[in-house]
């Protein structure tokens, strides 16, 4: 029967099953490596998710070989070898490529519950050496094989097709060929579809069972990339009118002391000038992928019988610590949009990887300097990461710190990454020690980051047999860090007027519920700015910008989907949170935080604190859809401000 198929058929039906094989592999590899994330769940819907997941995987194969296909099928050009070898050999590296996207899919999952996203397309271009270069300084071998893997596969693959394939062009054929493509046009069209449903197949379409691994398992990297990069709109369903998105977020962000002042930038305000003398000084840093629920007050702050962030627990006694504070999103990048500019990220391919971010922000940075601070960020990292060289002089930073200055001091030796956190804070020290003051200075850790490792000096309190031991490793050593840079402030004359903010920019995602997924810390600590306490509001990374200029006391205009979590209430509220990743978006407030599908209709509420008794939509109905208005808005508001570019006037 295969044999009276056309030669160029059965080549495109040999690369289909191999495809098929490859996916179904990796899903085989992920529920063996994750096999603990199925509890009690039943077999038949482990039995599902694989039934389900040949759905998705053939709608990757449509994406993949739909060219090819199309392409052998053309008649006339099949008579030139070359022409041939285009569409019979683009499958094989291809096929490569893909097994290593599954790869790092499959590592990826381990870290963030979730498959690969935009990212991974993304560092394909300029990153892609930085991040060659932090995998060879991690694990050398492996990269080595991988290596010598491509590069001796793919000739040989290549080899292999041209001796095998047995195609012989024939006119006979010529019928045969042709009525191939539009054939292949509606079988790939249905295929990328998945089915003849009103719209195309979307992520949510996996979800069968109350086990979220197993809602996971019918999809693959591959696919979920894809839908990533092509979230760049609003579905009709999540729209809102502009006026009505303004009302809405501008009525939940207002407060006493910032006035709005522009109808055309609905963000706009500006503070009131509260303080007469010379503004404090402000070090902000972020702490990378730290998770709320291992330090006091979010849980008893002890892991593995031990105390496992002493020195930041002890500061939370002295400053102002809110344990109900959420991110906006679940990566580096989406942090650093909330908390430096005000301004969430959104669902699918971040603003960054973007030409908005072009556009006009009030960044921290350029707030600050209008009031005469010198401005400074300090990172262990390769600042040309993640655009990351272009985006903190967008937003104000003129005095840029990364892993290639650091390395000229010659001092320190450094990780996979980067520079270890104590180096990296040190250089933090020395840098506002001499600098001109006001100053603002930011830090972004990065010791905390996969694969965890500690510098070799460094102290490992847990040991390997431990679940996680890599992680709680890496945050033990990064509180250390943060307690022997506020000693060294302490005894520096910077230090009395100076406020020092810490926040997370995510969490570290393994195996977190809900709530504890969201929840990190934010901590401001100044014995002569801030009084001390525990603050139960709701909250998130939005808020950092505002709250800031409030402790600042000078009049100065910002735009920001924040409020000041210091401010006076006449009324206090109970506070907010807006957050926005994948192919989601949601809101917290009170007890109760909305969960709401951008591919879909599905939505879910889940109890904040986390408990196993959650609620549906149905049994909550109006708080629901009080929630989805607000979720909906500051999500309307944020795509409209990006895309006209009235977030900030130009200066």
């Amino acid at each position: 029967m295969i044999k009276r198929l056309p030669a160029n058929l059965r080549i495109i039906i040999f690369y289909s099953f191999c495809f098929l094989v490859l996916l179904t592999v990796f899903r085989f590899v992920l529920l063996f490596i994750y096999f603990s994330k199925l509890g009690n769940s039943p077999i038949s819907e482990v039995f599902t998710s694989f039934l389900i997941g040949i759905r998705f995987d053939l709608c990757v194969i449509s994406i993949v070989l739909g060219l090819p296909w199309i392409l052998s099928s053309i008649h006339y050009p099949n008579r030139w070898k070359s022409y041939r070898y285009i569409w019979g050999i683009l499958p094989i590296p291809l096929f490569l490529w893909m097994t290593g996207h599954l790869i790092g899919d499959t590592i990826y999952f381990g870290e963030a519950d979730k498959h690969l996203g935009y990212e991974g397309f993304v560092f394909l271009g300029k990153d892609l050496l930085i991040l060659i270069e932090a995998a060879i300084k991690n694990d050398t071998l492996k990269v080595i094989l991988g290596l010598i893997g491509i590069f001796t596969g793919l000739p040989a693959l290549i080899y292999l097709f041209i001796k095998y394939n047995g195609y012989q062009y024939s006119t006979e054929n010529r019928n045969k060929e042709l009525v191939q493509i539009p054939v292949a046009i509606i079988l790939l069209l249905f295929l990328f579809r998945g089915g003849l449903q009103a719209r195309p197949l979307r992520s949510t379409e996996a979800i069968h069972s109350e086990n979220p691994f197993l809602n996971q398992l019918p999809l693959n990297g591959v696919f979920t990339t894809v839908m990533d990069l092509k979230s760049k709109s609003i579905l009709p369903e999540l729209q809102m009118s502009k006026e009505e998105s303004i009302r809405i977020v501008q009525n939940e962000i207002d407060y006493p002391g910032a006035e709005f002042i522009d109808i055309e930038y609905p963000l706009l305000r500006e503070t009131s000038d509260t303080r007469k003398e010379t503004p404090p000084n402000i070090v902000l840093i972020l702490l990378e992928s730290w998770t709320g629920k291992f330090l006091k007050p979010n849980g008893d702050g002890i892991v593995g019988g031990k105390e496992l962030a002493p020195n930041f627990n002890s500061l939370v006694k002295e400053g102002r610590y809110f344990p109900r504070f959420f991110a906006t999103g679940g990566r580096t990048v989406n942090g650093l949009m909330s908390v430096l500019t005000g301004i969430p990220d959104r669902p699918g391919i971040t603003v960054v990887r973007t030409h908005q971010v072009l556009g006009n922000f009030g960044g921290l940075g350029s707030l600050l300097k209008t009031l005469g601070y010198s401005t400074y960020f300090v990172h262990g990292g390769d600042v040309g990461f993640d655009n990351m060289s272009f985006l903190f002089p967008h937003w104000g930073f003129d005095t840029i710190i990364g892993k290639e200055e650091i390395e000229k001091t010659g001092k320190y030796r450094s990780g996979a990454w980067g520079f270890y956190d104590g180096d990296v804070l040190e250089e933090l020290h020395s840098t506002i020690s001499k600098a001109k003051q006001p100053f603002a200075a930011v830090s972004l850790t990065l010791t905390t980051h996969y694969p965890y490792q500690v510098p070799e000096t460094g102290k490992n309190p847990y040991p390997d047999t431990m679940k996680d031991s890599d992680y709680f490793n890496t945050y033990s050593y990064s509180d250390e860090s943060i307690g022997r840079f506020m000693e060294k402030a302490k005894k520096s004359p910077y230090f009395r007027n100076t406020i020092f903010i810490f926040v997370a920019d995510h969490t570290h995602h393994r195996d977190l519920n809900p709530f504890e997924d969201r929840n990190i810390p934010f901590l401001i600590y100044s014995p002569k700015y801030v009084k001390p306490g525990l603050d139960p509001k709701v909250s998130s990374q939005l808020d950092v910008i505002p709250t800031i200029l409030g402790l600042v006391g000078k009049k100065v205009k910002f735009s920001s989907f924040g409020r000041d979590l210091l401010s006076n209430l006449p009324q206090p509220k109970t506070g907010s949170s807006y957050f926005a990743f994948s192919s989601v978006i949601g809101w917290i407030e009170k007890d109760y935080a909305l969960y709401r599908s951008t591919e879909g209709e599905l939505r879910e509420a889940y109890p904040m604190p986390w408990s196993e008794n959650k609620s549906k939509c149905a049994s909550i109905k109006e708080t629901c859809d009080e929630y989805e208005r607000k979720a909906k808005a500051f999500l309307n508001l944020s795509y409209e401000l990006l895309n006209t570019n009235r977030i900030f006037p130009e200066k």
